[in-house]
């Protein structure tokens, strides 16, 4: 049977699209989780390839009763094709997870059906656990933390979101969690190199982003406009993570600065209309420290406004002596440290 013929049967995690019976999950680590008792599972699962190359496939796994690790990971071919999620030999009561891996930039995840071979599928009770949502870049996403600096050039099969910072965050605290993360993406301006002076705002910026539930994506599919995310259910905490692709182009320059902490606490209050009543942290430091005075001064100022839920947290700057990912991205010790350090700050702050 096809379970998505019944929304019953299923639990969607993270921010999609459906367009043409096809469930299209956008963002790192989102994913559809469902229980069922067979022998065999197989998903009809679709994706497209982008300019850029084979390098940059759209990667899946797959985690069975709550594991930590993945049983399997694996990338989707340009097209529709059939993959085994779970086979054994004799019928077992299973909770499957399967879950994007790779991000929104590159390769479209959908997926089209998803088979049991068995003797039935059950009901998903539904969550209690807080939801905390990561709005990101790279960083959020586990850009290349798989991969070592100065030896890899970057695909999509080096990106972990699940031993990324966030994803670790979320399970030392057993919270729900949503990512929406971008790699290159900023406020101001998407990652520019030391020649270019002049903010890159070709492609849509988070502040641009954040409203939809997944603006590139529907504009790849055809549609003209984008939908609004409207969540079943809202965070309870939300983490924001962006700067670090900014300072590449404000280098400290006190004009650029001064846009950027504008609309940085634009941003912000944004993500508190939509989110009024959870707490809010704007985290900044892994990569980059140079945007660490205007991100603190938009929060104290927004605090001082009367936002008695929102937070700053400073985090250190990645030790090269914790190994350094492709692009010189942190590396799973660092994603580790600052998990630590972050789960800790939230545990003060509720």
């Amino acid at each position: 049977m096809n379970i998505l013929k019944d929304n019953s049967n299923y639990r969607i995690q993270g921010r999609y699209v459906i367009q043409d019976d096809v469930l299209y999950l956008a963002y790192s680590a989102s994913y559809i989780e469902f229980r069922f008792c067979g022998r065999k599972v197989t998903a009809d699962l679709i994706s497209d390839r982008i300019p850029e190359g084979e390098e940059f496939k759209a990667w899946a796994a797959v985690f069975i009763n709550g594991a930590e690790t993945p049983s399997g990971r694996f990338f989707l071919e340009q097209g529709c094709h059939t993959y085994v999620l779970f086979e054994s030999d004799e019928e077992q009561e299973i909770e499957l997870r399967l879950m994007k891996y790779s991000e929104a930039a590159f390769a479209s995840f959908g997926v089209k059906s998803i088979d049991v071979e068995g003797s039935g599928v059950f009901a998903v009770p539904e969550t209690k656990k807080p939801l905390i949502e990561f709005v990101g870049d790279s960083i959020t996403c586990g850009y290349g933390i798989e991969g070592i600096a100065e030896k890899d050039v970057f695909t999509t099969a080096q990106e972990n979101p699940w031993e990324a910072y966030a994803c670790r965050t979320a399970r030392l605290l057993d919270m729900d969690f949503t990512l929406i993360s971008w790699s290159g993406n900023g406020i101001i301006s998407h990652w520019v190199p030391d020649t270019v002076n002049t903010p890159r705002n070709d492609e849509p910026l988070m502040p641009q982003l954040y409203p939809y539930s997944a603006l590139t994506l529907e504009q790849r599919l055809g549609k003209e406009t984008g939908t609004l995310w409207q969540p079943e259910k809202k965070p309870d905490l939300v983490v924001v993570n962006l700067g670090t692709n900014d300072c590449s182009y404000t280098r400290c320059i006190s004009e650029r600065n001064d846009v950027f902490e504008v609309e940085y606490r634009r941003f912000i209050s944004g993500i508190r209309e939509a989110n009024p009543d959870a707490k809010l942290i704007c985290m900044f430091g892994m990569m980059d420290q140079r945007l660490t005075d205007q991100i603190r001064c938009a929060v104290e100022m927004l605090a001082a406004e009367g936002d008695e839920k929102l937070f700053f947290f400073h985090v250190p700057l990645q030790d090269p002596a914790d190994g350094m990912g492709t692009d010189f991205h942190p590396s799973p010790v660092t994603h580790q440290k600052d998990a630590k350090l972050l789960a800790e700050f939230i545990k003060e702050i509720l």
